[in-house]
């Protein structure tokens, strides 16, 4: 399904519901319009003037992929799927299309295909950051730690200024023990400007690995509300078997939260069995 430009610019009238002037425009003349639509995020839009673009010239491949990408990004996977299959076709050594299957394969929860797509990928093209990164947290599931490393490590080199490369680097060095290069690849994402609520969440958690609790707790603080953080600090406690540690943290979050109960109060009567109390 087509959807059409609204834009004071353009008269309802012709075969694309435009004026003359629309209606002379090139296929590089609606990518470009298309592009700087999408550049603005307005895909829905974006996609009309690719395939526009599209029936002017069926060969461009780079709008093709374009379209691919915006269905990818839509969740539209087995759309998606199907376009990047079909720039392959017609380029065997178009990397980028690669790429995109591994990264569809990838969403689809299909690890082994999305691995076998995405180092395709890297094999044509070396310096594709992403398909390093996709390749990284398929690596972190299938228990490869030390590749995923490697694998992030490549991709930051790639692209240094990425914040989210870092966070999940931090991830993966949390899950090898790395706790201090954990800590500093969570702050490296926050200097950034990548400060989702899960990055703190995560630097809390490392922070917590290394006994450094009252940083932790500030930074659990900055993901969410005081009560979450103290009920976050208390999991930390209880996983460490610091059960005292772990009541006192989760009274501390009903109290700063009666709402809260039901979460905190269930995590406090845990730490409380596990303490002998009840």
């Amino acid at each position: 399904m087509l959807f059409f430009l609204t834009l004071g610019l353009f008269a309802c009238a012709g075969k694309h519901g435009g004026s003359p002037e629309t209606e002379s425009m090139s296929s590089q003349e609606y990518e470009r319009l298309g592009d700087v639509l999408k550049d603005r995020g307005n895909t829905q839009t974006a996609m009309v003037q690719y395939e526009r673009s599209l029936e002017l010239d069926p060969g461009n491949l780079n709008v093709r992929y374009k379209i691919a990408e915006i269905l990818l990004e839509r969740g539209n996977l087995q759309e998606s799927l199907a376009e990047f299959q079909a720039i392959v076709e017609a380029d065997p050594e178009h990397a980028l299309a690669y790429e995109g299957i591994g990264r569809t394969y990838f969403q689809m929860g299909n690890h082994d295909q999305a691995r076998f797509y995405l180092l395709q990928a890297q094999e044509l093209d070396p310096e594709l950051w992403r398909s390093r990164a996709n390749l990284a947290m398929i690596y972190d599931r299938q228990g490869e730690t030390s590749r995923a490393i490697e694998a992030y490590l490549r991709a930051i080199e790639l692209n240094p200024k990425e914040g989210s490369l870092h966070n999940n680097l931090g991830v993966s060095y949390n899950l090898a023990g790395e706790f201090e290069k954990a800590v500093q690849s969570f702050q490296k994402a926050l200097q950034l400007d990548f400060r989702e609520p899960a990055v703190y969440n995560n630097l809390g958690l490392a922070l917590s690995k290394n006994g450094r609790y009252s940083a932790a707790l500030e930074a659990f603080g900055k993901a969410g509300s005081q009560a979450q953080a103290y009920n976050n600090l208390g999991s930390v406690y209880m996983n460490k078997g610091k059960y005292r540690e772990a009541i006192e943290a989760f009274e501390k979050a009903i109290e700063l939260d009666p709402s809260f109960y039901v979460t905190a109060g269930e995590n406090l009567k845990k730490a409380r069995m596990a303490h002998g109390q009840i």
